[in-house]
């Protein structure tokens, strides 16, 4: 119930947001409350918010952070952070694999905090992670699936990716379309 009041005193941009739960990992979950269009909506964000480095990065945000730590694929907002194995591609290299051949289906994972946050536990299964939301799309199921019929490589980029495939594959080992936290 308590709300957070974010604004930026050359702009006097104003955002409210109202806490909504506490997550298991000493994290707030909040609710933004905007009267306006989406894309006001984020251009304020852009203005109040900053790019999350990762804790070894100490300094402070630059503006080229938005860019420099973001994939070239990404296509959605909702992620805090990119899944670090996708910002060694860039979009030179995509287009060379596709003209090879390779076809490049897409899942959406918005990661979270936590990605950034040291294990402090001996035993793995006390470690408290936030959900992360994803996405996984019936054309990139169907192409995912065709290529294991076809007995073709089917590779994952980075251990995040893979644990967005690993939440959608059914029980004959197959992906599906899927979505969820």
């Amino acid at each position: 119930g308590n709300k957070l009041y974010f604004s930026d005193e050359e702009d006097n941009d104003v955002l409210v947001a109202e806490v909504v739960d506490n997550t298991t990992s000493r994290g707030r979950t909040i609710r933004f409350f905007f009267d306006g269009e989406e894309e006001e909506y984020q251009k304020v964000l852009k203005q109040l918010g900053n790019t999350p480095l990762p804790k070894y990065i100490n300094r402070e945000p630059e503006p080229l952070d938005t860019e420099r730590y973001q994939t070239v694929f990404a296509s959605r907002s909702g992620a805090v952070a990119a899944p670090t194995a996708g910002l060694h591609f860039s979009r030179t290299l995509m287009k060379r694999l596709e003209i090879k051949g390779l076809e490049l289906p897409q899942v959406t994972l918005h990661v979270g905090l936590g990605t950034f946050r040291d294990i402090e536990v001996e035993d793995l299964s006390k470690h408290k992670m936030e959900a992360e939301y994803f996405h996984i799309n019936a054309e990139t199921a169907k192409i995912v699936n065709a290529a294991k019929k076809g007995k073709k490589r089917v590779c994952s980029v980075g251990t995040t990716s893979m644990r967005t495939i690993e939440s959608a594959v059914s029980a004959t080992g197959y992906l599906k379309e899927a979505e969820g936290w």
